[in-house]
């Protein structure tokens, strides 16, 4: 089948080709419904950070989003993602820089700033071995951490719900949940069935049936489980690492006030709907801004 025509990953491998180890498309514009105003989602995993910085077509990016020094972006980077975003040629792109080994380990990490992002459908464009073992880690965490939140038996659609819907509960985020997953589950549903259904059949306590799957540890272990899992998620959201990576995020980011605005906006507007009993809609912030 023809590959479709695709000028924002052309554009950075041309621009900054030579410092990538791997080149992932995601979001809305690849699986999703797109909005009025969305940009190209990529995460550029590089060999030499420093190096990757220092280069003259990433002088442009840092001016254009946050006039730090080159050495305090790669001092932020070190640790973690930063989120940029670029405009050039007609072409609006959000990219999430990050070092090859800080990616493979923030894969197998209790965080999910970028395991959770890994869980989702993805466009590989360039990538390595090592890349694609910890994407894999990745989705088995998932897979597992899924598995511990479904009732004794479910069907595959409400699993593809608690997966993709993980890392919206594990991070502090502006969208509302429901529709997002929703919108994920719907558009990437041909890739999500090819990844997780045989990750989710090679599980030992998990059995198919007919239409549907049954988990056949006792009750007293799924809800064991279960508590293992919401605890999990709750520490991983409100951790201190977590919050150190908002605040690295503001430090790079275009328009910083707005990115805490939004994710505190979107925090208390989630808190008022779960207690108020009323359904998620698509709430994911005004159009056209980049944000992590």
């Amino acid at each position: 089948m023809t590959q479709a025509p695709n000028p924002e990953a052309d554009y950075l491998a041309r621009r900054l080709g030579d410092h990538l180890v791997a080149l992932i498309q995601y979001g809305s514009t690849v699986f999703g419904e797109t909005r009025t105003g969305s940009v190209h989602d990529f995460w550029l995993i590089v060999d030499d950070i420093r190096a990757f910085h220092l280069s003259p077509a990433m002088r442009a990016v840092h001016v254009a989003n946050h006039d730090d020094s080159i050495a305090e972006h790669i001092r932020l980077n070190r640790t973690g993602p930063n989120f940029y975003a670029i405009g050039d040629q007609g072409l609006r792109m959000k990219v999430a820089t990050i070092d090859v080994g800080v990616f493979v380990r923030l894969c197998r990490d209790p965080l999910y700033i970028v395991k959770g992002r890994m869980q989702k459908p993805l466009r590989v464009i360039k990538s390595s071995p090592e890349i694609m073992a910890a994407i894999a880690a990745a989705r088995r965490d998932g897979v597992r951490e899924a598995l511990n939140l479904m009732p004794p038996e479910f069907s595959f659609e409400e699993f593809l719900h608690a997966l993709v819907g993980l890392s919206y509960r594990a991070e502090i985020r502006p969208e509302l949940r429901d529709a997002k997953v929703t919108s994920i589950v719907g558009t990437g549903r041909q890739l999500l069935e090819g990844v997780y259904r045989p990750l989710l059949e090679e599980r030992p306590e998990v059995e198919r049936l007919d239409d549907h799957y049954r988990d056949r540890r006792c009750a007293v272990a799924r809800r064991r489980a279960r508590r293992r899992t919401l605890r999990r998620i709750r520490r991983a959201k409100w951790s201190l690492a977590s919050l150190r990576a908002i605040w690295k995020n503001y430090r790079t980011h275009a328009a910083p006030l707005r990115y805490l605005y939004l994710k505190i906006r979107g925090e208390f507007e989630k808190a008022f709907r779960a207690r108020n009993g009323r359904g998620s809609s698509n709430g994911a912030g005004e159009s056209g801004t980049a944000r992590p």
